[in-house]
């Protein structure tokens, strides 16, 4: 008798799932073929304008050095003064100037004008340095070399930085070991037309001890980071590239870029780039652009920062981040400048929003990519808190721009700025998530699942099976005319003609 009433109940439950499976069948084949007309919208992208140095002062007059929200070069370590930098290796215009390199800071190894191997430097005075190459020259190589440098710094970039191109000098590491401890104690640096390329090398910046506490500056507080020195700087027109090489920092940033002044380029290739304790792995300041094929990113914080008018290239990485992958931001800036982010490939996983943008210009382009949030938020859209945020004043900004193109995607993408708009584009994509205050644009090969009350504007025609939610969701939808439908998965789509 048992076993006949055990196989009864599973009788009963196949045929209860069957029932469900031609009910399920049956709701889709009553909204499939229905098509929803969605309304025409023109995004309008005003010209970019670039403030000039003095337009800035005039918006912003106080010092914004070690206050403002952008990783700007006072904080941590602008110029220093006062003392005198000295490198350990000193190569001008081509040539090994020994008489002003500090040869007592180099205890073994051959030193040419070309070239130098098997050096090890060894400083703890905060204004001796490592190598610096500078001048128009052929390019120098260091290899197989050891550089350990103490001390706080004397600032961003420069002679006491531990290997620096600068001056349209060309810089070449490779199986160079760079180690840096101490307040703005820079490791590499690419400045003003130089080049730096980085071959099978690490790269360490040791901040001084600090205790992660997020709150005391203002600029920590809105870039959401602590630290007080960077591993790398690339700024004003320099042009950094690493190759198989591991960049840690203890805090603030590992891969930074400053100052650009009309163009900054920084690529990292088959490359490690960790944050330990806080700090972003890679920042893209304004006029900025950054390139990671094949990397690894382990941040205590997020992946990377961006600023202003901005890009940033990601393929086949993985990232694994404390905080978001992106946070997005302008500041001091022009209402039309945008930032750019395409991510093609790879993985990425962070606790946070994948993306957190504050009041800012951003074209996202997700493609193919593995995504993973603990906080169920792909996008976050927020009013910028900086008080060196860009102003909107009342004119016509580009908005956000979000694309999903050939992968499954998870989590709510959540507007909050008032002052300009959000759209969300799938293409060949699945979103399952809210959409709260945002157009939304989907492919015959999309669909999205909203797993909660949502908001949206659809743009363009769709068919109503390429739309769903379990009950209990309603979406409110703005298109080209109204009516309420009931979804295949039981949820509610209510349009309203705009």
């Amino acid at each position: 008798m048992k076993r006949l009433f055990i196989k009864s109940v599973l009788v009963s439950g196949a045929a209860a799932m069957l029932m469900m499976f031609f009910v399920s069948c049956e709701a889709n084949k009553q909204v499939e073929g229905k098509s929803i007309k969605g309304v025409v919208v023109e995004f309008e992208r005003p010209a970019l304008k670039i403030l000039t140095i003095q337009e800035i002062m005039e918006k912003w007059p106080r010092d914004t050095g070690g206050e403002g929200g952008g990783d700007m070069a006072a904080g941590p370590g602008g110029r220093g003064g006062g003392v005198e930098s000295i490198p350990a290796i000193y190569v001008k215009n081509g040539e090994y100037i020994s008489k002003e390199s500090r040869r007592s800071a180099v205890t073994k190894g051959e030193i040419k004008d070309n070239y130098a191997s098997g050096v090890n430097i060894s400083a703890e005075e905060g204004n001796i340095g490592g190598i610096y190459v500078e001048g128009v020259g052929p390019e120098y190589t260091i290899a197989d070399t050891e550089i350990n440098l103490s001390g706080d710094g004397m600032g961003l970039a420069g002679k006491s930085t531990g290997a620096a191109a600068d001056n349209y000098g060309t810089l070449v590491l490779r199986n160079v070991n760079v180690t840096t401890s101490g307040k703005s104690r820079g490791a590499t640096s690419a400045t003003n037309y130089a080049t730096l390329k980085v071959y099978d090398s690490t790269i360490v910046a040791h901040d001084a001890p600090f205790e992660p506490e997020y709150t005391s500056t203002a600029q920590k507080r809105a870039l959401e980071i602590d630290g007080n020195s960077r591993t790398h700087v690339t700024m004003s027109n320099g042009y950094s590239y690493f190759y198989n090489s591991t960049i840690i920092a203890d805090g603030w940033g590992a891969l930074s870029t400053d100052a650009a002044s009309e163009a900054v380029y920084l690529e990292a290739n088959n490359c490690k780039i960790i944050t330990t304790k806080s700090g972003y792995g890679a920042y893209a300041d304004i006029l900025c652009h950054d390139v990671f094929n094949n990397c690894e990113f382990d941040t205590a914080c997020m992946a990377i920062i961006m600023a202003g008018q901005s890009a940033a290239e990601f393929r086949d990485t993985k990232a694994n981040c404390g905080t978001y992958f992106l946070l997005s931001h302008c500041v001091t800036g022009s209402h039309t400048e945008v930032s750019t982010l395409k991510v093609d490939g790879g993985e990425i996983t962070c606790k946070s929003p994948v993306a957190i943008i504050k009041s800012h210009n951003v074209v996202l382009t997700f493609d193919d990519v593995k995504i993973k949030t603990e906080s169920g938020v792909l996008i976050k859209s927020i009013v910028n808190e900086d008080p060196n945020a860009t102003p909107v004043e009342g004119n016509t900004v580009y908005g956000i721009h979000a694309t999903f193109k050939d992968m499954d995607a998870a989590g709510d993408i959540i507007h909050e700025d008032p002052e300009r708009t959000m759209a969300v584009y799938l293409e060949g994509a699945t979103l399952r998530g809210a959409v709260k205050d945002a157009y939304i644009t989907l492919d015959r090969q999309s669909r999205w699942i909203a797993t909660g009350d949502s908001s949206v504007t659809i743009m363009g025609d769709v068919d109503i099976s390429q739309i769903d939610a379990p009950s209990g969701v309603t979406i409110n939808a703005v298109a080209a005319e109204s009516g309420t439908h009931t979804l295949a998965g039981g949820g509610t789509l209510i349009l309203k003609a705009s």
